[in-house]
């Protein structure tokens, strides 16, 4: 049986980081002037690379945007910071949209991001303090952090176990922000983590073992992760807008395809990655390609492991707007 929390959590971080979330955003910026001023709301991974090629490139400001990136510290969070219009637009896992369309919050993918690669990107890690475990088997009984409790990673990690016959309920999950996972595991404050890049980087760096590269496959091979959203009275007001922003997204995507090493020349400018340390991580397949085939297996598995409460019709939350000309 699961716990109220591993069932309804996400609800319940809503309605407790709401206003921290907007804070953060810096309040209502882009809601009430020019439509074509954008406030993006993105997790503090590498795996943003399209919208940093875009706005490097000038890609935006070509298709007449203004977009401003703020860091939100997953999709949960990003949620209300939507809903109140202090962002336009985010990127978030499939999972918490899942979660939105069964609050009824009307929030939509309207392209997709990336799909994950094979390397460790998003990868699980065990503690250097827990070398004696090399197996799933030792997970159980043991303290795992993931970024937000109750939601895609904890389902990667429920989906991984369960897979390698490890009852999900014998692990204790923890909530840390990415950027404190590989400091926790080298201290050995939590046995493991679901950590995402540059972060799983670091922490290998650091001495953690990668236990597995992408445990994610357990919910389907190379998945779609996450998809860009927005509110669907945002769509419908501005869709013209979102056709530009996907068409920037687009052409960034062809950008990095054609100079392989752009991206990790410009990740320091854009994050807290070393010039160093942007050479060495793994990064996902770019694509906005995202279908009703890539949301259903994450629509099954949050339902079989009670991230949501019952199965969500995966089309229920596309509505996906093709890249402007």
């Amino acid at each position: 049986m699961s716990s109220p929390l591993r069932r309804f959590g996400w609800a319940a971080v809503v309605l407790l980081i709401g206003a921290g979330a907007l804070a953060g955003c810096g309040g209502s910026s882009g809601s009430s002037g020019d439509a074509n001023q954008l406030v993006v709301g993105i997790p503090p991974v590498v795996e943003i690379g399209d919208l940093y090629v875009a706005q490097s490139q000038g890609l935006f400001g070509k298709r007449g945007l203004t977009v401003s990136i703020h860091d939100i510290n997953g999709g949960a969070q990003l949620v209300p910071a939507l809903q109140s219009d202090a962002l336009q637009v985010g990127q978030s896992n499939l999972v918490s949209v899942l979660q939105a369309q069964q609050q009824k919050l009307n929030l939509k993918c309207f392209t997709g991001a990336y799909t994950s690669p094979s390397g460790p990107e998003l990868s699980l890690l065990v503690s250097p303090k827990d070398a004696a475990i090399t197996t799933p088997a030792g997970l159980a009984g043991k303290t795992i952090a993931v970024n937000t409790l109750a939601n895609s990673n904890q389902l990667v990690a429920d989906a991984y176990l369960a897979k390698a016959g490890v009852d999900p309920s014998t692990v204790h999950f923890v909530a840390l922000a990415y950027p404190d996972m590989p400091g926790a595991l080298a201290a050995g404050r939590v046995n493991a983590a679901i950590t995402d890049e540059p972060f799983t980087t670091m922490a290998h760096q650091q001495g953690s073992k990668i236990l597995v590269a992408q445990p994610d496959s357990a919910i389907a091979p190379h998945p779609s992760y996450p998809c860009w959203v927005a509110t669907s009275s945002w769509l419908s007001a501005h869709r013209q807008q979102a056709a530009e922003f996907v068409a920037a997204l687009t052409e960034a995507d062809a950008y990095m395809a054609a100079h392989p090493t752009y991206l990790s020349s410009i990740l320091p400018k854009y994050t807290s990655v070393t010039a160093a340390l942007a050479k060495m991580v793994v990064l996902p397949n770019f694509s906005t390609s995202l279908t009703v085939a890539d949301v259903q297996p994450w629509s099954a598995a949050a339902a079989k492991f009670h991230i949501t409460k019952e199965t969500v019709e995966p089309s229920s939350i596309l509505d996906i707007v093709q890249p402007a000309k």
